[in-house]
C-alpha cells in the first residue's frame, strides 16, 4: 500500500504535471495514474481500488471536478481510504469543498512543500498544526491555514524524469516551468492570488528541455502565466532555436503590452519558421473594461507588435478574447472582435467570462449584476451590459469563428476574401454560422467538401466574384492527398483534357496515363488547373486558356 496521485486530464495527449511533481518531491514511495474526462467513472474506481492505495489524491481543475466529485462520493461508499485534494479548483474556496465531499485534507496552492506533512498526518497521525497550505475537518470544525508559497524553486525536484512515461513523450504534449506567478492582477485569473513572480534557474529549465528533446518531444509548453516577464527569456529562446529538433513547437503565453521589440526581430532572424507559437491574450479592446479587471493595455504598441509578427510569419500566434468583461456590451464587443480579427492571427480564441473560485471579480459580482451557472466551469450568463440573449449570438460567432477560421481548413486565402470584401466579421460569423446551420449541415461530422460548398455558395450570394471564389478550389484541391471528392464541377469533356495532359506530361516526369488515372482538372475564371495526385501529395498545374 502507498499513496497514489490521481490525474484525470482532458486528453490523452496532456501530461499532468501535478502529481509527477508530488511524487518527486515526497519521501514516501508513491505511485502516480493518469486517466482522461473520458473514462467511465466505474473504470476509474474498479482501477483505483486495485492499486489499494494507502491514500488517494486527485489533481482538480474547473473541466475535471464535476467527476472527480462523483468519484469521491463513490469510493467512500466502497472504501475508507483518505482522499486528497489539491490543485486550483479547491485551493481558494477549500471550506465549499470540505463541507459538500467526504474529504480528508484539501492541499492549496503549491503542494511539493506539504505534500509530506499531508501524508504523515493521514497515515502516522501527525498534526498539521503548523503546515501550511492545507485545510481539513476536526470534530466537525473546519481548521485552513494559510498558503505561503516556495521562495526558492531550486528545491522542486523535475517531474521529467520518471521512466514509465519516457514512451510517451513523443506523442504527449510536455509542460514546462521557467516561472510561478504572474506580474498582471487581471481580476478573472487564479494567478492574481499569487503574491509575487518566481523563477526557476536557468540552469534546471535548459536541464529539463534537453532531456525532453533527446526523448523526442515533439510539443513543448510553457507553463509560465507570461513567459516574456522571465529574465531569461532570450536565453532560453537561443537556446531552443540551437538545440531544437525537426517538427518540434514550443508554445508561450505572451503578454503582449511588455512584449520586447529586440526578442522579436531575434527570433525572426534567427528561428525557422513554425518553431515558436505565442498566445497573446488580448481579452477587449476596450479601455475602460480593462482598467475594471485590473488590465492595462497599449493597443496601439500591441497591434502594432502583432502586425510586425505576422508580416515575418516566422512566429505562429493564437490570439484570445473573453467576452463578459465589465461594461462591455455587444457593440463594444463587437468592435473588439472585428478589430482583433482583422490582424490576421490564424486563431483567435473567442472565450466566455468564468467566475473561478477566489477570483476578484466573482466575490464582486454584485457590482455588474452577474449572473454565472452554479456547476464549473462557472461560466456567465449574463450581466448589466450583455443579455442571455446577447451572449447566445456570441456563442453563435465564436462557432462560426472556429469553423470557418480556426480549423484551418481555408488556410489564409478564405481570411483574404473575407477582409477583402467585408468589415464586420462579428455579424458575418454569425450570419454564416446560421445560415450553415439553416441549409441542414451538421455542426459535427461533416465533410469538408461540405464545408467548402457552403462557403462557395454563401460568397457568391454576397457578391464575391468568381475570380476569389476560384481561390477557394484552388485551395481545397492543394489540401488533398488523394483525389479528393470535389464541390465544384470539374472538366469532363476529354477533348479538352487531351492537349492538356499532353503538354504537362511533355515537361514533367509523369506519363501522360498518371494524369488519366489521378487528375482532376477544373476550369477557372482564365486558366485551367489540374491537379495530379500521385505518392499522397498534390502537384498543380496551371495553363491560361489562351495557351
Amino acid at each position: 500500500m502507498q499513496p497514489l496521485f490521481v490525474a484525470i486530464n482532458a486528453k490523452y495527449i496532456h501530461t499532468n504535471n501535478a502529481v509527477r511533481l508530488l511524487s518527486a518531491n515526497s519521501a514516501y514511495e508513491t505511485d502516480f495514474i493518469d486517466f482522461t474526462i473520458k473514462d467511465s467513472k466505474d473504470h476509474i474506481i474498479d482501477t483505483l481500488l486495485k492499486h489499494n492505495p494507502s491514500v488517494i489524491g486527485f489533481s482538480t481543475y474547473i473541466w475535471n471536478v464535476n467527476l472527480i466529485s462523483d468519484l469521491v462520493k463513490a469510493i467512500k461508499k466502497r472504501s475508507n481510504t483518505p482522499i486528497v485534494l489539491g490543485g486550483p479548483e479547491v485551493s481558494y474556496d477549500a471550506s465549499y469543498f470540505l463541507e459538500t465531499l467526504p474529504v480528508e485534507v484539501i492541499v492549496k496552492g503549491e503542494g511539493e512543500h506539504v505534500i509530506d506533512n499531508v501524508l504523515d498526518y493521514l497515515l502516522k497521525g501527525v498534526p498539521l498544526d503548523h503546515t501550511s497550505n492545507v485545510a481539513w475537518k476536526a470534530e466537525n470544525t473546519i481548521i485552513e491555514h494559510p498558503i505561503e508559497e516556495i521562495e526558492d524553486l531550486s528545491m522542486i525536484k523535475s517531474p521529467h524524469n520518471f521512466k514509465e512515461d519516457s514512451p510517451h513523450i513523443p506523442k504527449r504534449i510536455q509542460y514546462v516551468e521557467s516561472s510561478r506567478g504572474c506580474p498582471f492582477k487581471c481580476s478573472y485569473c487564479l494567478s492574481s492570488l499569487e503574491k509575487k513572480v518566481r523563477f526557476f534557474p536557468l540552469s534546471d529549465v535548459l536541464d529539463t528541455l534537453s532531456h525532453l528533446l533527446e526523448k523526442g518531444a515533439k510539443t513543448i509548453k510553457f507553463l509560465d502565466r507570461t513567459f516574456n516577464a522571465n529574465k531569461d527569456a532570450l536565453s532560453i529562446i537561443d537556446f531552443l532555436i540551437r538545440n531544437h529538433k525537426k517538427g518540434t513547437v514550443f508554445q508561450f503565453e505572451i503578454t503582449g503590452e511588455i512584449m520586447d521589440e529586440a526578442l522579436i526581430d531575434y527570433i525572426h532572424a534567427q528561428a525557422p519558421r513554425h518553431l515558436f507559437r505565442f498566445e497573446i491574450g488580448i481579452q477587449s479592446t476596450h479601455d475602460i473594461t480593462n482598467r475594471l479587471v485590473g488590465r492595462i493595455q497599449n493597443n496601439a504598441k500591441l497591434f502594432r507588435l502583432i502586425e510586425k509578427i505576422k508580416k515575418a510569419d516566422i512566429i505562429d500566434m493564437h490570439l484570445d478574447l473573453i467576452a463578459g468583461l465589465p461594461l462591455e456590451t455587444l457593440e463594444r464587443f463587437k468592435k473588439t472582435f472585428n478589430d482583433v480579427y482583422a490582424l490576421g492571427s490564424r486563431e483567435l480564441q473567442l472565450g466566455f467570462l468564468k467566475f473561478l473560485r477566489g477570483t476578484k471579480i466573482r466575490n464582486e459580482a454584485e457590482l455588474y449584476d452577474y449572473r454565472f451557472k452554479d456547476d464549473a466551469p462557472y461560466q456567465i450568463e449574463s450581466n448589466t451590459s450583455l443579455s442571455k440573449a446577447d451572449l447566445a449570438y456570441i456563442s453563435t460567432v465564436e462557432d462560426g469563428l472556429d469553423l470557418f477560421h480556426n480549423k484551418g481548413y481555408f488556410e489564409d486565402e478564405l481570411f483574404s476574401i473575407l477582409t477583402h470584401h467585408f468589415n464586420d466579421y462579428f455579424t458575418l460569423f454569425h450570419d454564416m454560422m446560421t445560415d450553415y446551420l439553416k441549409r441542414g449541415y451538421k455542426r459535427k461530422g461533416y465533410q469538408l467538401d461540405e464545408v467548402y460548398k457552403f462557403t462557395h455558395d454563401y460568397l457568391k450570394e454576397n457578391g464575391v466574384k468568381n475570380i476569389d471564389l476560384d481561390t477557394l478550389k484552388t485551395t481545397y484541391l492543394k489540401r488533398s492527398k488523394v483525389k479528393p471528392k470535389c464541390y465544384f464541377e470539374t472538366l469532363k469533356d476529354k477533348k479538352l483534357k487531351k492537349p492538356l495532359f499532353d503538354r504537362i506530361a511533355r515537361s514533367s516526369h509523369y506519363d501522360i496515363s498518371d494524369f488519366y488515372k489521378h487528375a482532376v482538372v477544373v476550369e477557372l475564371e482564365n486558366t485551367y488547373l489540374v491537379a495530379l495526385y500521385k505518392h499522397q501529395t498534390c502537384t498543380l498545374y496551371s495553363m491560361k486558356k489562351t495557351d
